[in-house]
């Protein structure tokens, strides 16, 4: 019993003694800084004593830092101006020290912290540095006082790329300015400086035009929205908002403050309904037209050929100019289909009158939409901007000076960045944030589809290797997109958002070729309980990884040899025929790499059995996700061979198109037939076109197939 009560006060004496030592900073943090030197000198003391000095210019840099230790410590550090002091922490500019913009570097002695940087951006993304390296939480008090101490260290840092970016849709679904300034806050906090703001779309007009009220008075509100994925049911709910311009300009303010810049998008002459709801007259047919209450890509655009049509579109873009200081100004330019143009006699007489003929590779319609892109590029350049352009405008002759956003893929970076085109990489394979993030669909929020994990994200190289250097140097930024369809709720957009916003920003700050995911994933629980502290909801699947895999029954067919005489599209090729047969079967997300894409051409697959064996039956999934035009098959046959040179058919069936009535989701076909031995197997699954009530109709449906069976 002595021996235990000595245990007791032993262990209360060390745990009294545990309490009293103050946390430690940690400088492990996400964007990691490039260089990080310990030094062997005692730490700085951080206390509610400290002081923070800073020089002129730098008065706002000095609050946040004050504001962000009291978010962490609860205590709230006095500010002054730099008088020379020797000890708190000093934010100081000296341009001379850095070979670059936004450049910074910290000095941690004893005495004194200070954050010097190239400019006033350089300081604050010093302090952010320094704000990620606070322990969290801290609030308890250590030895006099001390709420944290700082490992002395020199610390060195700058991007790589000038550009990084964010873009939010608040067009789908409408978000309040407040949830839009705390969605600049989390880009301050992983050293963002591009907010590309999409404010115009065919489901939602969301900026104030004074020249044209009804875009905001009508154009900001539909009535009613699709239920599910682009159904034939609709709600009766009205839904919209918009944007007053002194509201944006406070916000202009407020994102300017934590060195911002915000690109507003005009997208145009695509997605443009809700404008045409407004003013009828500047579509190819007059109308009548709604705010659409669906998806996808509405084939009712801005006339071409319409002057007052033309001059609406350059009235707009000067009166967004006049409102936003951005250097940059988004003029869309994406998804604009030409069947109205096609059709319509003033589109026709515009071509006419430009000598616009096609070229084999782009139709007459295609390099009418470079008339218009160019006749707006040029109204944007005559008021000293730069136009940015969705990587369609490489469809035609496109402004020498256009930035090109590469979005379906980097074929259109690489293409833009060999004409001398700078270039932004955004593809959606690899950073359009409105993907699933976890195969499990069931129990995520609904999406637009796809499967986007983080470990994705974060081997995304944006610099092309069969690009040159000199090429390489016109890749300018990296950025994510998060479109709104399926995302009603600013909780939503948050969750879509984190964590893989640290991915994009290790990439936009550092683009380290060697990547190493679980120290990456270390670095990512110490954002997470930032997350915690400012009440971010964020997907956790990093932080509680699970297993996710289903096996097939093995069969004749099981990891046997297999060829493909179709290949699949590319970007939906991941580990090839193999696929298809290994035993593992795909999960609800189509570019989860467990699934083959095929788009207007046959899966065409030739399965070698290594024996003759007798089999009776073949069977095979597919996914159905009909908003991203993913249909089931329409047909499936099957044939035998002895010698894999002459096949004989064994059976084949068809497959009625689904409907918006049936449920989307992972499907088994199969084909029975009479008995038969042999040693290769040939499948070939074809699929439909798209139906009447698609908004693609005329086009081929994909077909995702997975895990072919022989029994």
């Amino acid at each position: 019993m002595k021996k235990l009560s000595l245990f007791i006060i032993a262990a209360f004496i060390m745990t009294a003694c545990t309490k009293q030592q103050p946390p430690v900073a940690d400088y492990d943090i996400i964007p990691q800084p490039k260089e990080v030197r310990l030094d062997d000198g005692k730490p700085f003391e951080l206390s509610p004593k400290t002081v923070i000095h800073y020089e002129a210019g730098l008065k706002r840099e000095a609050q946040f830092l004050s504001e962000y230790v009291n978010d962490i410590m609860g205590c709230v550090l006095k500010t002054q101006e730099y008088q020379g002091q020797t000890d708190g922490i000093v934010l100081k500019l000296s341009p001379a020290d850095f070979d670059q913009a936004e450049a910074y570097e910290i000095s941690i002695t004893p005495k004194q912290v200070t954050i010097k940087g190239a400019d006033a951006a350089g300081v604050f993304y010093g302090i952010q540095t320094l704000r990620k390296s606070l322990p969290i939480p801290s609030l308890q008090r250590g030895v006099g006082g001390i709420q944290c101490q700082l490992p002395s260290a020199t610390i060195k840092d700058h991007p790589n790329f000038a550009y990084r970016g964010m873009h939010l849709d608040p067009c789908r679904h409408f978000i309040p300015l407040d949830s839009v300034k705390v969605y600049l806050d989390m880009m301050a906090m992983h050293n963002m400086n591009q907010f590309h703001f999409h404010l115009s779309e065919d489901q939602g007009w969301r900026i104030e035009i004074k020249q044209y009220p009804e875009l905001t008075e009508i154009g900001a509100y539909r009535n009613g929205t699709v239920i599910g994925h682009n159904g034939n049911l609709y709600d009766t709910i009205r839904h919209g908002g918009y944007y007053t311009q002194d509201e944006l300009r406070d916000l202009i303010k407020y994102a300017a403050e934590r060195h911002i810049n915000i690109i507003p998008e005009i997208d145009l002459p695509g997605h443009m309904q809700a404008a045409l709801a407004c003013y009828p007259q500047m579509g190819c047919t007059g109308g009548p037209y709604e705010v659409w209450r669906r998806w996808g890509v509405s084939e009712d655009v801005l006339c071409a050929g319409n002057e007052e049509a033309m001059q609406f579109a350059e009235n707009v873009l000067n009166e967004v100019m006049d409102l936003f200081p951005s250097p940059y100004i988004h003029i869309g330019g994406d998804e604009c289909p030409k069947v109205r143009w096609e059709k319509c006699p003033k589109c026709q007489a515009k071509i006419k009158e430009l000598g616009i003929k096609g070229d084999g590779r782009f139709s007459k319609e295609d390099f009418l939409q470079s008339y218009v892109m160019n006749r707006m590029a040029k109204v944007v350049e005559a008021r000293g901007r730069r136009v940015i352009g969705w990587d369609e405008i490489l469809e035609g002759n496109v402004s020498e000076t256009a930035i090109i956003m590469s979005w379906r893929g980097i074929e259109g970076g690489i293409e833009a960045a060999r004409k001398g085109h700078d270039v932004i990489m955004a593809p959606s394979s690899h950073l359009y944030f409105d993907y699933y993030q976890s195969e499990d669909i069931a129990n995520e929020p609904p999406c637009i589809g796809g499967y986007l994990p983080v470990e994705r994200v974060y081997e995304f190289q944006p610099l092309p290797e069969v690009l040159s250097p000199e090429e390489q140097k016109h890749i300018i930024g990296v950025q994510a997109n998060i479109w709104t369809e399926y995302i009603a709720h600013f909780w939503h957009v948050q969750y879509m958002a984190l964590p893989r916003m640290e991915a994009l920003t290790e990439i936009q700050w550092n683009n380290p070729k060697e990547r190493d995911f679980e120290a990456f994933v270390e670095r990512c629980k110490k954002m997470r309980q930032f997350y915690e502290l400012y009440h971010y909801t964020y997907a956790d699947h990093i932080f509680n990884p699970q297993v996710w895999a289903d096996t097939v029954e093995t069969n004749l067919a099981t990891r046997k040899p297999i060829t493909l005489r179709e290949q699949p599209v590319e970007k939906y090729t991941y580990g090839g025929a193999k696929v298809l047969n290994d035993g593992e079967l795909g999960h609800g997300a189509y570019n989860s790499g467990r699934w083959l894409g095929f788009y207007g051409s046959p899966l065409d697959a030739v399965l070698d059995l290594e024996q003759p064996v007798e089999m009776r039956k073949v069977r095979f999934h597919a996914l159905v996700n009909k908003s991203a035009w993913i249909y089931n098959p329409s047909s499936l046959k099957v044939l035998v061979s002895d010698d894999g040179e002459t096949f004989r058919e064994v059976g084949q069936k068809t497959i009625p198109i689904s409907t918006w009535e049936d449920r989307d989701g992972i499907f088994a076909y199969e084909l029975e037939f009479e008995p038969v031995a042999a040693r290769f197997v040939e499948v070939v699954i074809k699929g439909h076109d798209l139906p009447e009530d698609h908004n693609g109709f005329g086009n081929p449906a994909w077909i995702f197939v997975d895990e072919l069976e022989v029994w």
